[in-house]
């Protein structure tokens, strides 16, 4: 139930972030809402916390965008294994975590496409692109990583509801 609960999610937050996120721009940085999905799902109570959910995430973003598919895969791959080193390594501390896996989360995938776009011969300027496209990149999903795991935690609450004390 949970993993189709998260595809389902992760489809529509493709679908979202394709029609609407992209519209929301700080220079040329836009908010990754597949990514702070993927984040804030592994992270949450009772959810085991593993690479492959950047699989589903990686072939979704993948078929809808002009670059390969495999270099979105190995962003979200990347992005899913950080966030699963995280959640072993610093467990106690949610709100951490989950910042420090938004920030390392998307500087690993955007990292993984200024390099594919490096190698290809693409005429890009690494210093402009960290600048000018990854820090506000990072500052929008900060930004929007804090309502969507309140979303995500009141959906873990429907599925997995607890016995409330008389």
């Amino acid at each position: 139930m949970r993993v189709l609960l998260g595809i389902g999610l992760l489809l529509g937050g493709v679908l979202l972030q394709l029609t609407l996120v992209t519209r929301i721009t700080l220079l040329q940085g836009s908010a990754d809402l597949v990514l702070l999905i993927m984040i804030s799902w592994m992270l949450l109570a009772g959810n085991q916390p593993d690479w492959k959910w950047g699989l589903p995430a990686g072939l979704m973003l993948g078929y809808a965008s002009a670059l390969p598919d495999w270099v979105l895969l190995v962003g979200y791959v990347g992005a899913a294994g950080i966030c699963q080193l995280l959640k072993q390594r610093i467990w106690q501390g949610q709100l951490l975590a989950l910042l420090s896996a938004t920030v390392l989360g998307t500087l690993c995938v955007h990292m993984v496409t200024l390099s594919y776009l490096f190698i290809s011969a693409h005429p890009i300027d690494a210093l402009e692109a960290l600048n000018v496209i990854t820090v506000p990149s990072i500052l929008l999903n900060l930004i929007f990583i804090l309502p969507v795991h309140a979303i995500m935690s009141e959906l873990n609450k429907l599925i997995n509801p607890t016995e409330q004390p008389a």
